[in-house]
């Protein structure tokens, strides 16, 4: 008899423990509206400077150039600056990434957290208008500004070897 009642009891509990009194409710999906924004016009006077920094070997580089074509690049840990005088094919390509890129924020910055990544500081100021957005690796790809950032990376390879 004791062994029948404990059988039941447990039985009883493993039943009861198998579905919840009320159905749950989903988890609500954050909705925050993601807007694209232009980046400023290149008419008139402007500058670019990009920063590209960290990554395991503490990269410190960056890159300034304005609407006249003159750049400087500075790579601060090997000590290193150049100036330079960019060509009208370089700042017509410059005019063109600026101009078809739409800034797309991150929907999750709390998750863009990055240990070793490059991170690229981004700064146009043209005419008093100013945009500045600082990217990493994991949000750079779907910024719209990836490709931008790409050719000025390139552009910094290029001066400092």
């Amino acid at each position: 008899m004791p062994r029948t009642i404990f059988l039941f009891v447990l039985l009883s509990l493993l039943i009861a423990g198998c579905g919840p009194l009320s159905t749950p409710e989903p988890l609500k999906t954050p909705t925050s509206e993601v807007r694209a924004s232009t980046l400023p016009a290149l008419d008139g006077e402007w500058t670019i400077k990009m920063t590209h920094s960290g990554g395991i070997m503490g990269l410190s580089r960056s890159i300034e150039i304005s609407s006249d074509g003159k750049f400087t690049v500075v790579d601060e840990r090997a000590n290193k600056t150049f100036s330079g005088q960019l060509s009208a094919d370089e700042l017509s390509k410059i005019n063109e990434q600026v101009t078809s890129a739409e800034y797309i924020p991150a929907v999750k910055p709390d998750g863009m957290a990055c240990a070793d990544c490059f991170i690229y500081d981004l700064e146009i100021q043209e005419n008093g208008k100013n945009f500045a957005v600082q990217l990493n690796d994991i949000s750079l790809p779907n910024s719209g500004l990836e490709s931008l950032v790409t050719y000025l990376r390139g552009l910094i390879e290029t001066a400092l070897k």
